[in-house]
This record gives C-alpha cells, sequence and structure tokens, in this order.
C-alpha cells in the first residue's frame, strides 16, 4: 500500500498537465540491488566488497505515453531516469539521463527525436547469454576493455527511424554534432536489423562516433545469432570497436546457453573472448599512458530465480584472465588505476541481489 501511495503521489507531482490532457501514460520502474565481492580487483590480489546499483537490470524509473491522432498513427513519448540504488544519486548526470524523446509512430514506423538508444545497444545485447530480458549486470563480460563496444548507448540531439515489418526489424540513427560549421565533427550516425524466424534470430549493427575535433571516428559494430531448442536458447555474437586516428582496435566474442530449467528459475552460462591491438592506452587517466595489445579469457554464470512476476533473487560468478595490455584497461576500468609491472592478471567476482520491477 506504501509503495501504490507513493507513486500515485509522483505521478501527481510530475504529471498534471499530461494528465488533463487525457493522455495514455504509464509509470513504470525497475529497482535492482546486489551485494559483490570481487577478488584481486586491482591486479596485486586486492579485494572489494561492497554493495553495489543494478546488479542485474539498470535501476530506473519513466514515464511513457501515446495519444491517438487517428489513422492508425499516435504520438509517443518516453522519459526515463536512472539513479543508483545504493546512494539514491540521479545516473548520467541528468534527470532523465536514460531516455528522453518524443515522436510519431504508424504502420509506416516511428520517427523520435530526442536522446535515444543506438542500433548497437538495441541489437547487440539481445545476443549476449548473460542478458535476456533483464538487461545488462553490474560486471557484465561486454564491459570487458573498458565498456567500449556500444558507442556510449544513447546517442543525444539525435533523430531515431525504426520499424518492425514482420519477421524484421529495421533501425536507422542520426546524432546532429552541433558544432557551428560543421555536420561531421561531433556527429554520430548507424543503424542495424534484426530478422526472428520462428526459433532463428539473427542481427547486425553499425554506429559511427565522429569527435567534436575531427581528429578520430569512432567506428563500432556487432553480429549476433540466437537459436531456441525447447526450454534452451544458444547464443552466437561479435562486437568490434576501431578509432581511426589512434589506429587501435578491439574485438569481443562470445558464446554461450540458456537454460529455463523451472518456470521460475533461469539459468545462463557463457564463455567471452576478448582481444586489442594498435595504439591502445589508458582511458582516464589526466596523461594516457600505452598499453598496447592484450587479449582477455572471461567465464561467467547466472541463475536467477522469480519469487513473483514482479521480484526475482540472483546469484552471478564470473573470473576474467587479462594478459599484456588488457590488464591495463581491465584494472583501470574497475579500479580506477592501470596496475603496472604485471603481465597478467585474473580477477574472480561474485554477486548476489534482488531485482524489482513495477
Amino acid at each position: 500500500m506504501k509503495q501504490i501511495a507513493s507513486l500515485s503521489l509522483l505521478a501527481g507531482i510530475v504529471l498534471p498537465a499530461v494528465t488533463q490532457a487525457q493522455s495514455n501514460v504509464t509509470l513504470y520502474g525497475v529497482i535492482s540491488t546486489a551485494v559483490r565481492y570481487t577478488h584481486n580487483i586491482d591486479g596485486h590480489q586486492g579485494s572489494l566488497t561492497e554493495l553495489v546499483s543494478s546488479g542485474i537490470g539498470g535501476s530506473r524509473w519513466g514515464l511513457k505515453g501515446s495519444e491517438d491522432l487517428g489513422d492508425g498513427n499516435q504520438t509517443v513519448f518516453v522519459l526515463e531516469n536512472g539513479f543508483g540504488t545504493n546512494d539514491g544519486k540521479t545516473a548520467y548526470g541528468a534527470l532523465f539521463g536514460r531516455q528522453a524523446y518524443v515522436g510519431l509512430t504508424g504502420d509506416w514506423g516511428s520517427l523520435t527525436f530526442g536522446r535515444q538508444y543506438n542500433a548497437l545497444n538495441n541489437i547487440g545485447w539481445a545476443y549476449n547469454p548473460l542478458d535476456q530480458s533483464w538487461g545488462n549486470f553490474w560486471s557484465d563480460p561486454l564491459y570487458t576493455g573498458g565498456d567500449i563496444f556500444f558507442q556510449d548507448y544513447r546517442i543525444n540531439n539525435s533523430v531515431v527511424y525504426s520499424r518492425n515489418a514482420g519477421p524484421v526489424k529495421v533501425q536507422l540513427d542520426y546524432g546532429f554534432g552541433q558544432q557551428t560549421n560543421s555536420m561531421a565533427r561531433g556527429s554520430t550516425f548507424g543503424g542495424g536489423v534484426m530478422v526472428q524466424q520462428g526459433p532463428l534470430s539473427i542481427g547486425a549493427a553499425y554506429d559511427q562516433h565522429r569527435e567534436r575535433t575531427g581528429s578520430n571516428t569512432q567506428h563500432g559494430y556487432s553480429l549476433g545469432a540466437s537459436y531456441a531448442i525447447d526450454k534452451a536458447t544458444v547464443y552466437l555474437g561479435h562486437m568490434g570497436r576501431r578509432d581511426t586516428a589512434r589506429q587501435s582496435r578491439f574485438g569481443i566474442v562470445y558464446a554461450g546457453l540458456g537454460y529455463q530449467a523451472t518456470p521460475s528459475l533461469h539459468l545462463s552460462t557463457a564463455y567471452y573472448r576478448y582481444q586489442q591491438r594498435g595504439n591502445v592506452t589508458t582511458q582516464s587517466q589526466a596523461a594516457p599512458m600505452p598499453l598496447g595489445r592484450g587479449n582477455a579469457d572471461i567465464l561467467a554464470a547466472v541463475a536467477d530465480y522469480a519469487l513473483s512476476k514482479r521480484t526475482s533473487v540472483f546469484v552471478e560468478v564470473d573470473a576474467t584472465r587479462a594478459r599484456g595490455g588488457a590488464v591495463g584497461r581491465e584494472t583501470e576500468y574497475w579500479n580506477g588505476q592501470p596496475a603496472s609491472g604485471i603481465s597478467s592478471t585474473t580477477r574472480i567476482g561474485v554477486m548476489t541481489g534482488m531485482r524489482h520491477m513495477f
């Protein structure tokens, strides 16, 4: 009863104008948190126990709505906030940092404007064996190398066209660079396609982003497939990134299995192989440090148990073996500082938590 009263109060504060216009508006959200233990997080046998936000599935609340315009057309909008369940702070530095867009939809597809997910995110995540129906988790293997395979996930100042036509889903996206006298600098564009035919699904996506200085362009792509066999689903995928100015390349391939053991229990496991080469440097140091080529092998597994239609508990384990320049990338991303003087390192993590959807 307290939750219902709180949500009703929130909707009453945020949406008075919308409800007066009698739009179809839905308040929704996910609250996910977990306790995680990580051994050798820094490359020097250091361990860390912490309460992490968004253990599996990003914690969020959002508003989505539509208005019928007739002839099969609708106005649609989404405002989605991300927040930390460990500290209550707003994520991504904005009230609606996850999504904020408005647009039109009909039999011809949809055309939306604002802050939106790119094609790499919408298609790439679909084939990650450990993320089915929940979204990414805190230590997702696709973050290996420093969370670089999705072009920052969301595009500001963007226009997105998408359409579902039978078994085919298509997305095209463009983000304005907002730079004087240049349509290219700072801009993002890309697209992707997914095909679902019976138990088989395949998808491919590409996005590129040109830095505001115009000195570097990031090219990202994803290829994936899944095949359902009774209660099991097999996944295969590959993602890559290339930076033109720095002549650096990154790639990750993976294979995994999801299994619905009971109506309440879902099990999944996967193997990932990460590689980097070229002029790879650290990401967040004031003076970038050269790292060079390297690789990593990752094994991970998730058990998710539904207590009800809205509440689940989960356990996740993972092990990452990094070598060469990948050691610096891994330790910098997880510990803030790149480990030096180490040719290889193994990080092991265990996480357990709960997730509630409303």
